[in-house]
């Protein structure tokens, strides 16, 4: 029967170019809420997909297993399995690591990493690529058009913080659209420019110091790893040029934009409000940790909010540090793991741009640098879950199975 579905697929659409759509499709509706449902169809179908491949060639299952990302992924499971156990409240963690943890981090990258196997190294950065830039495409327009049912309501943008969702689609997305800067030909170049504007919009709107640190560190270290100079020179000219007038010209609809682009303060953020207080609540139980969930996390806070009365934010409002919250949730084993994740993914995506072939390169680069400003830059200052890693998990671990495929197929 599985061999049935992969022949008609096969004969259908092409059975590489059913594998590149289903990974592009995963990479572009990654962030996009809504559609939950028809996400679902894509990830079955992904799955017959993947089960398919894995009958007729036996040896994706033992090699997948060798993968340095894959082991790690299992030591997350394992710590996943051990922060439910010793949960203030079970069922809450046992729901929120089936689904966030075992279906989106750790079975969503192995799967997709099985189908792409299909591809080769140039087809799979390519559809790397397509789907990044769907991403912002289908994000970003989504966003646009929220702004403008707000602006129908008399809501002008930058004044509210209903917008900082597209956070990580935006950060996500930046290298596809750098890329377009580095693109040969004028029309690359106005398309550059075009979806620039639309990309700063955007980013502006998120209202958010710690996505913007992200994308400025990860601009930042684009440019200095392909020794561009000219684009952050002109960038910096047009913005104190026109931010100028701009906020001349709209400065009492700007305001909360100014705010927070003047803010010192870091919003009670360290002195008991959001990290202050998961510190607190890490130190109660350091090495054994509270339970998993970002539900047993508010369950704790509230718990614990009469005995804290120097907590400034009465009301839970989660941790805003992807390590405490991690080590609230599971302790030394909960936070060794996750970081053992992200270390793994981006020692990996180093060692592929050093070593990858040209046409390789921007893609490890892209994850490399995706991975660190999320997680190693904005984890410092805002919450990111483990699940994003999911992208970059099924990209590594397929160019994996893609490289020991041509080996396996070698006379």
């Amino acid at each position: 029967m599985i061999s049935e579905i992969k022949t008609i697929l096969s004969r259908v659409v092409g059975m590489n170019k059913w594998c590149s759509l289903l990974f592009i499709l995963f990479v572009g509706l990654f962030f996009v809420d809504g559609i939950t449902r028809y996400k679902h169809l894509f990830f079955y179908l992904t799955i017959i997909t993947s089960l398919s491949i894995a009958y007729k060639e036996r040896w994706v299952i033992k090699d997948i297993c060798k993968n340095n990302i894959f082991k790690f992924l299992v030591l997350l499971l394992i710590a996943g399995t051990y922060s439910c156990f010793i949960s203030i409240d079970s069922a809450m963690s046992i729901k929120y690591f089936s689904n966030t943890i075992i279906e989106k981090t750790i079975l969503t990258p192995i799967v997709y990493a099985v189908v792409i196997s299909q591809l080769n190294s140039k087809e799979i950065c390519r559809s790397l690529m397509i789907g990044l830039g769907i991403m912002f495409l289908v994000s970003g327009g989504k966003e646009l058009y929220a702004y403008y049912l707000e602006y129908r309501q008399g809501i002008y943008p930058f004044s509210n913080y209903n917008h900082r969702f597209i956070a990580e689609a935006l950060i996500f997305s930046l290298p596809a659209i750098l890329l377009l800067w580095k693109t040969p030909g004028s029309k690359a170049k106005i398309a550059f420019i075009f979806v620039g504007l639309i990309y700063s919009f955007l980013m502006l709107g998120l209202l958010q110091r710690g996505a913007w640190l992200a994308i400025f560190v990860l601009s930042l270290l684009w440019c200095v790893f392909n020794r561009e100079w000219k684009l952050p020179l002109i960038i910096t000219v047009i913005i104190a040029i026109s931010s100028v007038g701009f906020f001349a010209a709209f400065h009492d609809r700007l305001a909360v934009l100014a705010y927070k682009l003047e803010q010192t303060s870091s919003s009670h953020r360290f002195g008991n409000g959001t990290q202050g207080a998961a510190w607190d609540m890490v130190m109660q139980h350091p090495v054994k940790g509270t339970g998993i969930g970002d539900k047993v996390y508010l369950k704790a806070y509230a718990t614990n909010l009469p005995q804290h009365q120097e907590w400034f934010f009465r009301d839970p409002i989660g941790p805003h540090n992807f390590f405490l919250s991690n080590w609230f949730a599971g302790g030394l084993l909960g936070l060794f793991s996750v970081v053992s994740v992200v270390l793994a993914i981006l020692v990996t995506a180093w060692r592929g741009y050093r070593n990858a072939i040209p046409s390789s390169k921007y893609s490890y680069l892209t994850l490399f640098l995706i991975i660190f400003s999320d997680f190693l830059v904005r984890g410092w200052v805002e919450e990111t879950f483990i699940f994003q890693t999911a992208i970059a998990s099924a990209f590594l671990m397929g160019m994996f199975l893609s490289l020991r495929r041509l080996q396996h197929n070698q006379p």
